[in-house]
């Protein structure tokens, strides 16, 4: 069956989410900050192309594996001495921090990269702001299912993340997945047309929906397997999860970037409990706030 009002729907809520965000943030100077950004990592043509096309584009050897290493003790010593402050999914087998920055000067590196956030900012065109740094961490256990909660948008219209694989991630022990593709306006009415997916602004889906979406769209849910200090530059409001692990642990840091203007105090509930300074921070950067 095919839902075409569903569809339809969705691509309507698409639209006016994207011209909400246009209507409320600041215009980026594309062309300038494109130069800015190619002086740091030449091949960012090539990557700004991937991203626009896929919705996803993997950098490896971003971190050194000996940096991914000393991270990796940084972050034990956090999931131990701020106990209050993770967050537990997927059974138990999903710990998550946020406002890893204020913890460790190695996560406030990756936290303040400016390449990372003017990617994003290239990418949707809009000013963005990083509203705080998450420290992932993830065991293989019967009943967890991947890093997320399953398969799902963050948003709809442009949501950008930058994730760091802190850990080698074989194709056993969570990989991030994304649909290929599905970030673009004009897949959205599709893949909730064909893959009969709940309308917007519903973001959640389940493995049927995802196979439905492949089989009848003949596109491919893409994992990623790859070395520990690799880096993810995603589009977000494309259809993405971790797979369930089925070994060993994964360890990951990423970027939650915001237009300004979405960043508030209802936002700051939405992740509390945050790691004791974080929310003081994100009021004085936004002190209308």
């Amino acid at each position: 069956m095919i839902n075409l009002r569903a569809g339809a729907a969705s691509l309507i809520h698409w639209i006016r989410t994207q011209r909400a965000a246009a209507g409320s943030a600041r215009v980026i100077d594309r062309s300038r900050l494109q130069r800015e950004l190619a002086a740091r990592l030449p091949e960012v043509a090539r990557l700004l192309a991937a991203i626009k096309e896929r919705g996803v584009v993997a950098v490896e050897g971003y971190w050194s594996q000996e940096r991914c290493a000393e991270a990796r003790t940084a972050f034990d010593r956090v999931l131990h001495e701020q106990a209050a402050c993770v967050q537990v999914y997927s059974a138990g087998a999903d710990r998550r921090i946020y406002g890893m920055e204020s913890t460790n000067p190695l996560f406030a590196d990756f936290h303040h990269d400016p390449f990372l956030k003017g990617f994003g900012e290239l990418v949707g065109g809009l000013e963005l702001y990083n509203f705080a740094t998450l420290g992932g961490h993830i065991v293989a256990s019967p009943d967890n299912t991947g890093s997320g909660n399953g398969w799902h948008r963050d948003a709809h219209g442009y949501q950008f993340k930058s994730i760091l694989y802190l850990s080698d991630t074989g194709p056993q022990n969570g990989p991030f997945q994304y649909l290929l593709g599905s970030h673009k306006r004009s897949r959205v009415a599709l893949d909730t047309a064909f893959g009969q997916l709940p309308n917007a602004p519903e973001t959640r889906y389940d493995n049927a929906d995802v196979a439905r979406i492949c089989q009848r769209l003949g596109t491919i849910a893409q994992s990623f397997p790859a070395p520990a200090g690799t880096l993810l530059l995603v589009n977000t409001a494309g259809i993405h999860r971790g797979m369930p692990l089925e070994t060993g642990t994964r360890y990951a840091l990423t970027n939650y970037y915001y237009h300004p203007v979405q960043v508030d105090e209802e936002r700051i509930a939405q992740f509390s409990p945050l790691i004791p300074g974080t929310a003081e921070r994100i009021r004085r950067d936004l002190p209308r706030h």
